[in-house]
């Protein structure tokens, strides 16, 4: 399985906007992790904050368009997320 990590672009836009002096909430982790096999991709973000409960959750969502699941599924941790994964993609 290949992995990838890269500074998300929603990340990078807070972070400009911050530079500008504007006043947004951070949504999201700084990295977006992509996993990667024959089978597919999925991309693995945090997310801070979320809703009214401020608890932070572990997103994975589908790249690739295979159809490996159906919608976005959220964790509590990132080890509950990466596992999902990996049974999505071996």
């Amino acid at each position: 399985m290949k992995v990838t990590r890269r500074i998300h672009k929603v990340y990078a836009e807070w972070k400009q906007a911050k530079k500008r002096g504007i006043k947004i909430s951070k949504l999201m982790g700084k990295y977006q992790y992509i996993y990667e096999t024959e089978k597919g991709k999925i991309s693995l973000i945090k997310l801070l904050n979320y809703w009214k409960e401020k608890q932070n959750l572990w997103e994975i969502y589908e790249l690739s368009k295979n159809n490996l699941f159906e919608d976005t599924e959220r964790f509590e941790t990132k080890k509950e997320a990466k596992k999902r994964i990996r049974e999505i993609l071996k």
